[in-house]
């Protein structure tokens, strides 16, 4: 344990000299607060493009759990792109430079290794996401009405477990290959056709962790989530345990060969 806290705040460190630690919970806090004041001040953006009055009142007003769901929904396209662009080289690059190796022939295992990256690249998206809906949620409330807080909560949980099945994607495939810029592409092209193949087969996959951003909007607009969430969170959690074990073993492997 001892030895993972010593990784962990070394990674903590690092993210903060590469100021992972604000622009990427810029980036969430700035898609937050974007939509409840676009979505306020859009009849006078209509206006202002020579959109007559009439026809702007008969657009309807977004709700304030709309504009909380359609927040995450942002978070589910820019914010993916971002977490992976953050994380990618999070061991490509030390394999790279050798740093991985200066580490690794201390007497450190690989477990500890793989478990600090991923405990940092944990607490870095749990941080963005918080900020990023707290920021959605204050504004919302201010500009509509105030959205109940556990809905929040529960929807920020349920959302962050798919993100955190993202990163060991991006954890994974960071061990697997020494090209930074196809790590980012492969984890935004596994969310992407997991969503498909999870929209298109929805009666055989309800196990899916891509249902996890539709159960999270779900809270937000029906207040409630399917019978099925409970099954998609025990999945989704074993197939991090998965990956997380799939990227030790894929460190191991792959050191050993260099």
């Amino acid at each position: 344990m001892s030895t993972w806290m010593l990784l962990f705040r070394k990674e903590m460190l690092e993210s903060t000299r590469n100021f992972k630690w604000l622009w990427i919970p810029l980036v969430f806090l700035l898609l937050g607060i974007s939509n409840p004041i676009s979505s306020y001040y859009m009849p006078q953006i209509l206006e202002a493009n020579g959109i007559d009055s009439e026809t702007v009142a008969l657009l309807a007003m977004p709700t304030a759990a709309e504009i909380m769901a359609k927040s995450l929904s942002q978070y589910g396209t820019i914010g993916i792109i971002v977490l992976a662009l953050g994380f990618m080289g999070i061991i490509a690059t030390e394999r790279q430079s050798g740093s991985a190796i200066m580490v690794l022939v201390k007497p450190v295992s690989y477990t500890s290794y793989i478990m600090a990256k991923w405990s940092a690249m944990a607490v870095i998206t749990v941080a963005a996401l918080g900020l990023g809906q707290l920021g959605t949620w204050y504004y919302t409330g201010v500009l509509f009405e105030t959205v109940s807080f556990q809905l929040i909560w529960t929807s920020f949980l349920v959302y962050a477990l798919w993100l955190l099945f993202l990163n060991s994607i991006t954890l994974l495939f960071s061990c697997l290959l020494k090209s930074i810029g196809g790590i980012a592409f492969i984890t935004v092209g596994v969310a992407a056709l997991l969503s498909l193949v999870t929209g298109l087969l929805s009666e055989w996959m309800k196990w899916s962790p891509s249902r996890l951003s539709s159960e999270a909007g779900n809270l937000l607009l029906e207040g409630q989530s399917s019978n099925d969430l409970w099954l998609v969170i025990v999945v989704t959690m074993i197939i991090i345990g998965g990956l997380v074990v799939a990227s030790v073993a894929a460190s191991k492997r792959m050191w050993k060969r260099e």
